[in-house]
């Protein structure tokens, strides 16, 4: 296994705890358990997240930057005012 692999096998095992823990907090009716759940969930993703969604968030932030492009052109011509000017 590869040391990504590894870690994001690691990172889903964590979760996986969390949503059991999670569930059996509900059944059982325990707080504190459900507070515990919310701490490991905030551990997740905060140092979690960027393992398990690494691709997900370099398609968003492609994406995001393409339309930050187009939005800029189009900005541009909308204030030339050369849009429907004729020659």
């Amino acid at each position: 296994m590869k040391q990504d692999e590894k870690m994001k096998l690691k990172w889903y095992l964590l979760l996986f705890v969390a949503i059991s823990l999670f569930f059996a907090a509900l059944v059982m009716q325990q707080m504190i358990l459900n507070l515990i759940v919310i701490g490991l969930a905030l551990y997740i993703y905060k140092y979690g997240q960027p393992i398990l969604f690494k691709a997900y968030d370099e398609r968003r932030k492609q994406k995001i930057e393409e339309v930050t492009t187009v939005r800029q052109a189009a900005q541009e011509v909308l204030n030339s005012g050369n849009l429907f000017k004729k020659k």
